[in-house]
């Protein structure tokens, strides 16, 4: 993005009289610069910006708060994963803490109950989905599936590893032939059966008849019919096709008959219905699953075609990553899948599902830290990676973090990488942000969360960030089909120490406690001219809470001042004097004087709100008298 740009505040010629004079900064609202001296920082950028929105250009107001989700707090350890589901008529939301696995109602009361318990309890755990399931991925396990009830089965059915008994039969029209016969699992719900046995059963008729067949029931609970299959040997038949297929009984076995061998048409016996290995996690894509292997790094499997279950062993690309790169995230972007590793981004195109063409981006610059560090916006994909921020436009990388570099290289430098894989990313499209959750905020060390306005990059055309004190493990957005009206849109999170979800975005507390924000402006210098500091001016929205300025010459703090804000004073619009009445919108001015011994070359201000309010700042000035000349001797 280019660059707007960027001039000091400076008061008029330094050799003026000794006068005063108004240092102004018209607009708080321009983000963070960590990059730049703060002596060269635009008037409308900042050093800090701690919970502050950039929304409206020209005012600063504190972001919007966060209320508890969820009741019921499950543990003191984060949450490995969540998701807000939506299958073909359902939607709901799915959350995995201490290796089991949640359905928090909409309501937020969450539940205790636990829907599947055989997850790692310390990995990361992933819930893919398409129209007709979700499944849940740990890297560790095999994956299990749901149709949307609490019911969870594995993902994928096993073959049998018996064989079928046949036997004779009088009655029938089968002829004088041998005949071999084998079998398949099913699950009617899903319609997906498994592989054949790789026993079959062989059997002559003497004489026209039928068979019967006894064939081993399956322990699987959600297998609940048996598929037959055969051929006629002395026919010549070369391929098992299907025969009939019936429901599974109870008991040790299922009894068939086979009675006719008019089967030559049908379809053939399933042998590519292998079932899915523990994958880390899995994308929909081109009407089919894509995973990346959990034991070769460079391999991404995908599924059979239509057959979210169906997991040929020879359906996979071995991405030529460099460096020994390994899969780290997968997203699609219309007719392309990315695929990135730590330091590179492989393209896959496939302009139909049966052809796909595996590409390197010369133009891409980095890759991704994790499976979440990843997320579509309008025009691209940001990716967070160990260089930085990029957004990646199909094309090219561009470079976004420019301006917090130093926050951005102090978090590489000093996290682990376990935890730099699990920073989560999301765009929280109504607000038009994407927030990056990080276990490491600089300059505090202290988990919290970087904050991209797009509005306002937009405008500026020049990254706008702020951050946030928010410890947060993770996101999930409702961006589905939600029947419920005002709830697409809605963004929860888990915290990075507690098994409990919590809402964005609303109300004006922290969870019904102050809101704290701060704010620190550029450094405005006078120069090699010293400067006396007289005065503090400043424009505000009164609303309840506390409020502080503290102004800062050369280092040296002038103390903090508390200024009245309280919603109760009069504000512009609302007085009256005599029969007029004054103009304005809500604005109200403060003014506090500076400390004698404030005097010096740099000054700056920093301020302080703490309160349950839409508190909002706008504008301020420092008035100063400068020397009329630069000193002669050297301090």
């Amino acid at each position: 993005m280019a660059r707007s740009g960027v001039q000091a505040a400076r008061t008029r010629k330094p050799t003026a009289t000794r006068t005063y004079q108004v240092l102004e900064i018209p607009d708080m609202s321009g983000g963070l610069d960590l990059r730049r001296s703060p002596t060269l920082l635009a008037t409308n950028r900042a050093r800090v910006l701690r919970n502050y929105s950039l929304t409206t250009p020209g005012e600063l107001p504190v972001r919007l708060g966060y209320t508890a989700y969820s009741t019921t707090n499950l543990g003191s350890s984060k949450a490995q994963g969540g998701r807000r589901i939506y299958l073909a008529s359902t939607q709901f939301t799915l959350l995995a803490w201490g290796g089991n696995v949640y359905r928090p109602p909409d309501n937020g009361a969450q539940s205790s109950v636990i829907e599947y318990s055989t997850l790692s309890d310390t990995a990361a755990v992933f819930f893919p989905y398409d129209r007709t399931l979700v499944a849940v991925m740990d890297g560790a396990n095999r994956p299990r599936k749901s149709t949307g009830d609490t019911t969870w089965t594995r993902m994928g059915i096993d073959a049998s590893t018996g064989r079928s008994s046949a036997s004779s039969v009088s009655s029938g029209s089968l002829s004088a032939s041998e005949f071999e016969f084998t079998f398949s699992y099913k699950d009617r719900g899903t319609g997906h059966e498994s592989n054949i046995s790789t026993l079959v059963s062989t059997r002559t008729l003497g004489a026209t008849g039928a068979m019967q067949l006894q064939v081993p029931n399956s322990s699987d609970a959600q297998v609940d019919a048996i598929v037959l299959y055969a051929r006629n040997k002395t026919a010549g038949e070369a391929v098992l096709r299907k025969v009939s297929s019936g429901v599974m009984s109870t008991g040790a076995s299922s009894t068939f008959v086979i009675d006719s061998s008019a089967w030559s048409a049908n379809d053939e016996a399933p042998t590519n219905h292998n079932v899915p290995g523990a994958h880390k996690f899995a994308i929909f894509w081109k009407n089919r699953w894509w995973a990346p292997s959990s034991s070769i790094g460079n391999r991404l499997h995908f599924a059979e075609i239509f057959q979210n279950q169906s997991w040929p062993t020879l359906f996979f690309i071995d991405i030529p990553f460099e460096r020994g790169d390994s899969i780290t995230a997968v997203i699609a972007q219309g007719d392309t899948l990315l695929v990135f590793g730590q330091n590179k981004v492989f393209l896959i195109i496939g302009q139909t599902s049966l052809d796909f063409e595996v590409r390197p981006s010369a133009g891409a610059q980095a890759g991704a830290l994790g499976l979440r560090s990843v997320c579509a916006i309008e025009n691209g994909i940001l990716h967070a990676s160990a260089d930085g921020i990029f957004i990646f436009d199909g094309a090219s990388d561009k470079y976004l973090s420019f301006d917090i570099e130093p926050g951005w290289r102090d978090l590489v430098q000093r996290t682990a990488a376990a935890d730099l894989a699990q920073i989560d990313m999301v765009y929280h499209f109504p607000y038009k942000e994407v927030r990056i959750a990080v276990p490491r905020l600089y300059p505090r060390g202290t988990a919290g969360e970087w904050v991209l306005d797009l509005n306002r990059t937009r405008e500026a055309e020049t990254p706008a960030w702020t951050d946030t004190d928010r410890s947060i493990g993770g996101y999930i957005l409702w961006d589905g089909n939600e029947p419920t009206v005002g709830a697409r849109g809605r963004l929860l999170t888990w915290d990075s120490t507690g098994g409990r979800l919590f809402e964005e975005s609303t109300g004006t507390t922290a969870n019904s406690s102050n809101m704290v924000a701060e704010y620190e402006g550029p450094h405005l210098t006078m120069g090699l001219n010293r400067a006396r500091f007289i005065d503090l001016h400043g424009e505000y929205e009164p609303h309840s809470g506390a409020f502080t300025v503290e102004v800062v010459v050369d280092n040296l703090s002038q103390g903090q001042q508390s200024i009245t804000i309280g919603s109760g004073l009069a504000q512009y619009g609302s007085t009256t004097y005599g029969t007029a009445q004054y103009s304005g919108a809500g604005r109200r001015k403060l003014y506090t004087p500076l400390p004698i011994g404030a005097e010096g070359r740099t000054a700056w201000l920093k301020t302080s709100y703490s309160g349950q309010d839409a508190f909002k700042q706008f504008t301020y000035a420092l008035g100063l008298v400068p020397e009329n000349a630069v000193l002669q001797f050297s301090e």
